[in-house]
């Protein structure tokens, strides 16, 4: 069977060739899992999306989420789905065993749920929210909230969501003006309104727990007044049941582009006086906790992405195979139409879609990986080292990563060309639900400031100590490689570009900060140009190496004996095809990372100065 969501091959090759995750199990943490089993998770997953998630993917973005008598109407088979997943626990796999998951490692978790994102995001976001809503809890809750929440979450008896958006307070958190005040039985009185709430109301559960940020009546203006609150939809009785209404009306259910069996729904809290929070953690103290579930959100957005994105390429790939259009350039007069997959421009679009997709799926993986190794490292050292690389990481990899996603399934498109505008065919789904991962879980430039303006400055050190002397070793321990030596040089010189460009900005930080977030988004491009070319550079070495080993088994000789062993040979194919996307990557975008930088260091204050009457 041809893959259609995800490409199973390049996904293995990124954990067990590249990562080589099964050294993970030589650590305490995951001593009980080994390849077999990671291997059997990602098949059953595979199983799963291709044979009941997939075929509910149209039906459930043409039936939409209805909204009707105050109760949202979710698509019909996303109950079925809602089962399924439920009944392989699949919301367990990576989440730590004393908070009732399987433990697996966070990179195994992270390549399973592609599948599932692949086969129907609409359906994914509302399996997403609710796992990070229980691990929140389980993280931050009392024993008594433990007990009484997390286990009917990762159950799916109830779902969960984050409610930190209102109407005048999106990306500015601090503006939040939802009120809690405190009653004499420890609890708390919530009034307010909540926006943009994915899954903020459904029909798959009895009960939602909404874990919402708002301010105590007289703590301090801004995210330091901010606390965190779990507010039932309907309070909990003494057996545990949901009993009478907390107060949690919705209002509306947004009109979107995409997801739309995926109800993103407006809030109001309190609006009889009779909503009940319980408070999560200490006073004030709601940002810090948030940012548990919100790190691993921006992870899971860019995962939302880049499997939207696989699909998109995979679908095109099929369909450049079969469309019959036009001749082969240089062909006489008379000859048959080709399929468009051998027009050199397809071939761009096709190669640049293939690179795209397996650098951000490596870059997913890579900082899910890190993640993994803070878990298992035993030093406190180790694991501060490990944070400080996932804080540069993770706004890299959900602003990056989301963008590149979108540049995908925008070229899938215009490979079907008119048909691809169609709803006829999928890619137009795909883009519209594509597009919201450049937006939620923090907008990209948001994304940026926190990159460049604040974990730039906090830990310029560490970032040239860890990440950039990791990628710095492979380019100079590889100068001199037999093949791909004049694209590690194009590595080095990009990794010089950046190396200089941060400390620039760091130099440059407190006198004017307004040029440094005018260039914060273009030197999180230049970040994510240079951490995707190591890892698919990484990859074509690894990739050459086993193409040799296949090479002198079969005792090959010459250019036309390694083409016929390509065209013969599914692993040749596909080393072939790693050293492929690494050149082109590395030449396409790598190479203009010196340009890039030049123009940040040009400190060009156009858009600062333009004045607005003149836009």
């Amino acid at each position: 069977m041809v893959d259609l969501l995800v490409h199973e091959r390049d996904q293995k090759f990124v954990l067990f060739e590249q990562l080589d995750i099964g050294k993970l199990s030589e650590s305490e943490l995951y001593s009980e899992f080994d390849v077999d089993i990671y291997n059997m998770v990602l098949n059953e997953a595979k199983k799963l999306s291709e044979n009941a998630i997939m075929p509910t993917n149209k039906q459930g973005d043409e039936e939409g989420a209805v909204f009707k008598d105050g109760k949202v109407h979710v698509p019909a088979s996303f109950h079925e789905l809602w089962r399924l997943w439920n009944e392989g626990e699949w919301r367990r796999l990576d989440i730590p065993r004393e908070y009732g998951g399987q433990g697996m490692p966070m990179v195994v978790g992270m390549a399973a749920n592609e599948y599932a994102e692949a086969g129907n995001l609409a359906f994914q976001t509302l399996a997403a929210m609710t796992r990070g809503a229980a691990l929140l809890i389980a993280t931050h809750g009392s024993e008594e909230q433990k007990k009484k929440y997390v286990e009917k979450i990762l159950s799916g008896q109830w779902t969960g969501t984050m409610d930190l958006t209102e109407a005048g307070a999106g990306s500015d958190v601090g503006a939040t003006k939802t009120v809690a005040e405190r009653n004499p039985d420890g609890t708390y009185s919530i009034t307010g309104s909540k926006v943009f709430i994915t899954g903020g109301n459904t029909d798959l559960t009895k009960n939602i727990i909404h874990l919402a940020l708002a301010r105590v009546k007289g703590a301090s203006p801004g995210t330091k007044g901010l606390s965190l609150f779990l507010i039932p939809a309907y309070k909990i009785n003494p057996d545990g049941s949901p009993g009478e209404s907390n107060d949690v009306k919705t209002i509306a259910v947004e009109k979107k582009l995409g997801i739309k069996g995926s109800p993103t729904c407006q809030l109001s809290l309190g609006e009889d006086g009779n909503c009940i929070g319980e408070l999560v953690g200490e006073e004030n103290r709601g940002m810090p906790i948030f940012f548990t579930m919100m790190n691993e959100s921006r992870l899971i957005a860019a995962r939302h992405g880049a499997a939207v994105a696989s699909a998109a390429y995979l679908h095109a790939l099929v369909y450049a195979r079969e469309r019959l259009q036009g001749t082969v350039i240089g062909s006489p007069p008379g000859s048959p139409q080709c399929p468009i997959i051998r027009h050199p421009d397809v071939r761009r679009m096709l190669l640049q879609m293939k690179a795209y997709t397996e650098g951000v799926r490596a870059l997913i993986l890579y900082t899910s990986y890190c993640i993994d190794q803070q878990r298992i490292v035993l030093s406190d050292d180790q694991k501060n080292e490990w944070e400080k690389r996932i804080g540069f990481l993770t706004p890299v990899t959900k602003a990056y990563g989301s963008d590149l996603s979108f540049r995908v399934t925008e070229t899938a498109m215009q490979v079907y060309g008119g048909y691809g505008y169609m709803k006829d065919y999928p890619i137009e789904q795909f883009l519209r639900d594509e597009k919201v991962h450049s937006i939620f879980e923090g907008t990209n430039g948001i994304q940026a400031l926190d990159l460049a303006g604040r974990k730039l400055g906090m830990d310029f050190e560490s970032l040239m100590n860890g990440h950039m002397e990791d990628i710095k070793t492979f380019w100079q321990a590889n100068k001199k490689h037999e093949t791909l030596s004049p694209y590690v040089k194009i590595l080095e010189e990009a990794w010089k570009a950046l190396a200089d460009v941060s400390e620039f900005l760091v130099k440059h930080r407190k006198k004017d900060f307004h040029l440094l977030a005018l260039s914060a988004y273009p030197y999180l491009e230049l970040f994510g140009d240079v951490t995707v070319g190591w890892l698919l550079l990484w990859q074509a070495l690894i990739a050459q190496e086993r193409l040799n080993d296949l090479v002198d088994e079969n005792k090959i000789s010459g250019t036309k004996g390694l083409d016929t062993l390509v065209a013969g040979n599914a692993n040749a194919a596909f080393y072939s095809g790693k050293l492929a996307s690494a050149r082109f990557f590395i030449s396409q975008v790598v190479g203009l990372a010196t340009a890039k930088a030049r123009v940040i260091k040009g400190s060009e204050r156009a858009a600062l100065e333009i004045a607005e009457n003149a836009f």
